[in-house]
């Protein structure tokens, strides 16, 4: 396949402003990975004697279109240079950098964040009773957005309107967690995704619902739309949560909520989860305490992974009629499997054209496999003990 058609468009930008600065038309290859509710990447490799890689620079970033799609934007992180005999001498130039969903995963939920540092007085973030939408904007507007401190807030960051999506949601944000691993577990389990996306001359965020393109974007090898594709299947780690709430101000409570797996016969699987920081005579204890189990559950639940490779055909394309965070369906044996697209890892160079490879189902099922990413999840769970530890000893 021609990779130009439909045309990549690499735009430079001003972070700053989000001005364009120029166009990369002569880039040798460039790969972009977008993710589903997580920071995505993107590496462009271009000569060092283009006239171009000036551009090429922290404080900049790119905007990628393919055709009026906007696939990635977001900043430069690291550019780096090397010689070697096979260029001749000139040099080339890798360019590192991460979509603008960045700007969530560097902040951190302040549990009062309508007041500066010295006047933290509140022990959590608390969240009463509201649409996970509506939560999930709240605390991206007065953590970094338009309602935050003028120190905290991210510069032309924009809220997208409030389309009231999502269950009804009560829970408290432990101090200082980061932003962007809370609004994933309140997207979970509401099943929403959300994106920072450079729209105009601006950076928005954006809640929306998965979209079910499950019976029109359809790939099996019989189609013609397929070269490869690979099924997993992860147990589940969690059946059985038992919430504890109180027990420091207030009388502990403990209730047990379970969610079997008929696929899995056998013992439920327990897991502990530490509300302790909830005060047990609050009147919606109990909400909170549903939120946090619902959450585990969903979590620990059986995971399916499917990576596939799929191939453009002019019926279907993706950017056009399918993209991450959309729901599609593949074939598995004698079934159609359909889930959300978490993340598609995209080529563009002169030799092979255009590649992608998509994965559909859980991220969780990926990194049960990988012990690296096992062991930061363990050190993310102590973490978080140690800040809900923080918490009791501030209030």
């Amino acid at each position: 396949m021609d990779f130009s058609v439909p045309p990549v468009t690499v735009q430079v930008r001003d972070n700053a402003t989000l001005s364009t600065l120029g166009v990369i038309d002569d880039f040798v290859s460039l790969t972009i990975t977008p993710r589903f509710n997580s920071v995505g990447a993107y590496v462009l490799t271009i000569s060092a004697a283009s006239p171009k890689a000036v551009l090429l620079v922290p404080g900049n970033g790119l905007v990628i279109k393919r055709g009026a799609a906007v696939l990635m934007s977001g900043p430069i992180r690291e550019p780096n240079w090397s010689l070697s005999q096979q260029d001749g001498g000139t040099g080339v130039l890798t360019v590192n950098g991460v979509d603008d969903m960045a700007v969530l995963a560097g902040a951190t939920c302040w549990p009062k964040p309508t007041a500066d540092e010295a006047h933290q007085t509140d022990p959590v973030y608390k969240i009463s009773a509201v649409v996970a939408e509506t939560a999930m904007r709240t605390l991206v507007n007065l953590n970094i957005g338009p309602g935050a401190l003028t120190a905290r807030k991210v510069a032309n960051l924009t809220l997208a309107t409030d389309g009231g999506r999502g269950a009804s949601v009560t829970k408290q944000v432990n101090q200082f967690d980061n932003l962007l691993t809370t609004l994933q577990d309140i997207a979970k389990t509401a099943g929403l995704g959300f994106r920072v996306t450079q729209v105009g001359s601006s950076l928005q965020f954006q809640v929306y619902e998965p979209a079910d393109r499950s019976g029109a974007a359809r790939f099996s090898f019989a189609l013609g739309n397929l070269s490869g594709s690979s099924y997993t299947v992860t147990a589940p780690t969690c059946t059985k949560a038992i919430v504890v709430a109180g027990g420091t101000d207030s009388a502990r409570v403990v209730k047990v909520y379970t969610r079997p797996d008929t696929a899995y016969p056998g013992p439920l699987i327990e897991q502990f989860v530490d509300q302790t920081s909830v005060d047990s005579t609050s009147a919606d204890r109990d909400a909170q305490m549903d939120q946090a189990a619902d959450e585990a559950l969903t979590s620990g639940a059986a995971q399916g992974n499917l990576t596939m490779t799929p191939i453009d055909t002019p019926r279907l394309q993706f950017g056009v009629d399918y993209t991450v965070g959309d729901i599609v369906s593949c074939q598995v044996r004698d079934d159609f499997y359909a889930d959300v697209v978490r993340e598609v890892g995209i080529t563009f160079d002169s030799q092979n054209g255009y590649v992608a490879q998509a994965v559909i189902g859980s991220p969780d099922s990926m990194d049960n496999h990988d012990v690296l990413a096992r062991q930061f999840q363990y050190i993310a769970r102590i973490f978080t003990r140690l800040r809900r530890l923080e918490t009791r000893k501030a209030a």
